[in-house]
């Protein structure tokens, strides 16, 4: 399932490094689980949390059986926005999974050949969830976690997005400012490593990625790069 800012792309250059950064039997937290690019391919001891109660919802209503359909009218997109509580663990999904760029309800999304991407974004969470059975998902505001000997990866909303942009996600609003200053004090007592553009200075680059992202049209290809930052204490 696609996820708007999701990592899939260059989760096969951060999973091997926090691999390789992991203490033997550190249990291994993100607390911006979104589309679970990342702890999918993570190994041992996995949290997962977010703050999107709905996306929550529909991993452990999926890891618990839940089905989801394969087609999706535009009648049952515009009903889900606007009646979430029908059926969390499908709100979360078609909230997702069938909108226009895999935006939070940013707009029912359908391919060129005029289908909604239902089928094929229950196939990629499916093939996802065959590695995430054991993973502990829990819906919870990344503020209230009080995490002590974990690996963490995190991946929150990045400072450079506007506020329309983070409600992409799901969230009404996100504080860059307090967010950096709840990783310096996790650094105390975790091994903390955060996906973004940019960090403070005492915010340290371990790992950089160039990446490529292509304009609506096609015509342009606007390259990027991704770094990962741990505190520099």
């Amino acid at each position: 399932m696609q996820y708007f800012g999701g990592k899939a792309k260059i989760a096969k250059y951060i999973v091997p490094y926090l691999e390789r950064v992991r203490k033997e039997n550190q249990p291994y937290l993100e607390p911006f689980i979104g589309g679970a690019n990342i702890i999918s391919k993570i190994s041992g001891e996995r949290y997962g949390c977010d703050f999107n109660e709905y996306l929550i919802e529909m991993y452990n209503g999926v890891k618990n059986g839940y089905e989801l359909p394969d087609e999706l009218s535009k009648e049952q997109y515009i009903y889900l926005k606007y009646n979430n509580d029908t059926d969390k663990i499908l709100t979360g999904f078609v909230g997702f999974g069938c909108s226009y760029s895999a935006k939070w309800f940013g707009g029912y999304a359908l391919t060129d050949k005029g289908h909604v991407t239902c089928k094929g974004s229950k196939n990629s969470l499916l093939k996802k969830m065959e590695t995430m059975q054991d993973v502990k998902f829990e819906w919870k505001d990344y503020k209230t976690l009080k995490p002590r000997g974990m690996l963490i990866y995190c991946d929150p909303p990045y400072i450079s997005n506007t506020q329309s942009t983070k409600q992409s996600y799901g969230v009404l609003n996100f504080d860059n400012v307090e967010f950096w200053n709840i990783m310096r004090k996790w650094s105390m007592n975790n091994d903390v490593y955060i996906s973004e553009y940019e960090a403070p200075n005492d915010f340290k680059c371990v790992l950089e990625i160039e990446t490529q992202t292509s304009s609506r049209n096609g015509k342009y290809v606007y390259k990027r790069n991704e770094k990962l930052f741990t505190f520099d204490n």
